[in-house]
């Protein structure tokens, strides 16, 4: 089944205004960045500053469809593939659709239909919609946003199916205002580059781009989310970008890969997908005509995407975690993150080149999330983080730049670094190239104990103090000393 994709369009600060995207599973979107910058700004447009909460984005089927009353060039003709209700675009959408599937080497007899809104139409996106959750593992890992979202969605394409096999889409544009404006609000240039990338997005759900892609994720692979996400939007990048050059006498303009390195966790987690999928699919295919090549032999971890490596190599090593016998806390999940998500959460509480350095010698990963039994308390929360690097020297660099991080998020308190008692960390050493981070509960990361070597870690919640313990390493006869206090932590330093 088809997975409405969510194509956000993306600026930093540094890139001409109107060079979009970005995305997050639901429904293809164009992000832009809100407010004041962190270290950069990490979408199309600075938004207005929001003093209120987000509101859920809905519009009523009255004004999404609404013809303006303001005279426009550009309507939709009988017979064209692209009818457009709504805001005045500024250009022909008809003809925009048509170059690109002229750059994706298609001919197609249908196409979507696109609703324009203006601002005042256009209601904000909320952190729900980004996938964000106060309660997540990401957010206790510090890849939450601080305030309002930092990024905004400027437009979004979505299929439907039909009961006989036929696909139907509709693309949303946001923000539309034909004489541009300061601000949010997308001038005709800046609102055709956004289309640009929805009309291909459009293009993979004509063509079953999605289940080609999906057929081909192999088994072996690791977090596939964001590898899928980055195929995707990392195309649909890679178009608007080869668009501004053919049809707008423009240089192409690809994202700013050291602007996003500096910007916020939570940028750097929602908008990876888009800098380093367009990276990594201009690093694979030769042309736009060629995007679809990409998804017969996809990568199959977030780190080949980020470094440019092909499928066969930098292949995730060996890690396999499981809960010990006698834990009393439930082990509910257990899944892979990858080096997108390493990267973005050490940037929480490092500098950019820093988080990046530190991630680079990621060589697997598994998080394990727990939960309490006690019907009387409510529900509490843990995770055993277990990371592998490639080496000895890669985790020693890691150790020492998670200690600063650990340092960051609170004092030393009972062996834990503590926020509250809800957010407490505490680092284990498995191996040399194998750690464990705990995080959540007080009373999961104080009481928690991790054993194994580099390749086979076995988690047990128990229920006494585990923070001055010591374990035998199965790596050797050394005794290492299972806290995150400075004095372990900073062995390497």
């Amino acid at each position: 089944m088809k997975r409405a994709l969510l194509a956000v369009a993306l600026a930093l600060m540094l890139v001409v205004a109107g060079c979009n995207t970005t995305d997050q599973g639901g429904d293809s979107t164009t992000v832009e960045t809100t407010g004041e910058p962190t270290d950069v700004q990490t979408t199309a447009e600075q938004t207005d500053t929001q003093t209120s909460e987000p509101t859920q984005t809905t519009t009523s089927d009255d004004d999404e469809g609404e013809e303006q009353a303001e005279p426009c060039e550009y309507r939709s003709e009988e017979g064209d593939l692209v009818q457009v209700q709504g805001a005045c675009l500024g250009f022909d959408a008809n003809q925009v659709y048509l170059n690109v599937m002229e750059m994706a080497g298609v001919e197609l007899d249908q196409g979507p239909s696109v609703r324009s809104l203006s601002p005042e139409q256009t209601n904000p996106y909320t952190f729900d919609q980004f996938g964000f959750d106060n309660e997540s593992f990401q957010a206790v890992m510090g890849i939450a946003p601080d305030g309002t979202p930092d990024v905004y969605v400027a437009g979004f394409a979505s299929p439907q199916n039909g009961p006989d096999g036929s696909t139907e889409v509709d693309v949303v544009m946001r923000y539309i205002n034909a004489s541009g404006g300061e601000g949010r609000p997308q001038g005709p240039e800046e609102a055709e580059i956004t289309l640009a990338h929805e009309f291909l997005h459009a293009i993979q759900f004509y063509e079953g781009s999605q289940d080609r892609l999906a057929a081909n994720l192999t088994s072996d692979g690791v977090n596939l989310g964001d590898v899928e996400t980055s195929l995707v939007e990392g195309s649909a990048v890679y178009f608007e970008s080869e668009y501004q050059e053919e049809y707008m006498n423009r240089d192409a303009a690809s994202r700013d890969v050291s602007a996003w390195t500096n910007s916020s966790a939570f940028s750097m987690y929602q908008l990876g997908p888009y800098v380093m999928g367009e990276r990594y699919t201009k690093f694979r295919v030769n042309s736009t005509s060629e995007f679809q090549t990409l998804y017969d032999n996809p990568p199959i971890s977030t780190e080949q995407i980020m470094h440019n490596y092909m499928p066969d190599e930098e292949r995730p090593l060996d890690l396999s975690v499981e809960r010990g016998q006698d834990s009393v806390w439930n082990h509910y999940s257990t899944n892979t993150r990858g080096e997108l998500f390493l990267r973005s959460s050490l940037r929480a509480g490092v500098s950019g080149p820093d988080a990046a350095a530190a991630a680079e010698g990621w060589g697997a990963d598994r998080v394990m999330v727990f939960k309490n039994q006690s019907y009387g308390d409510a529900y509490k929360y843990g995770y055993a983080w277990t990371l592998r690097f490639d080496n000895a020297s890669e985790q020693d660099e890691f150790r020492s730049t998670f200690q600063g991080w650990l340092e960051s998020r609170g004092p030393l308190n009972n062996g834990v670094y503590q926020m509250d008692e809800d957010h407490t960390y505490r680092m284990v050493e498995i191996s040399d190239e194998t750690v464990v981070v705990l995080a959540g509960h007080e009373r999961f990361t104080t009481q928690t104990v991790a054993t194994g070597n580099s390749t086979d870690v076995t988690v047990t919640m128990t229920d006494a103090d585990q923070t001055n313990s010591s374990v035998q390493s199965d790596d050797d006869d050394e005794e290492r000393l299972v806290t995150a206090q400075a004095s372990a932590v900073r062995a390497a330093v």
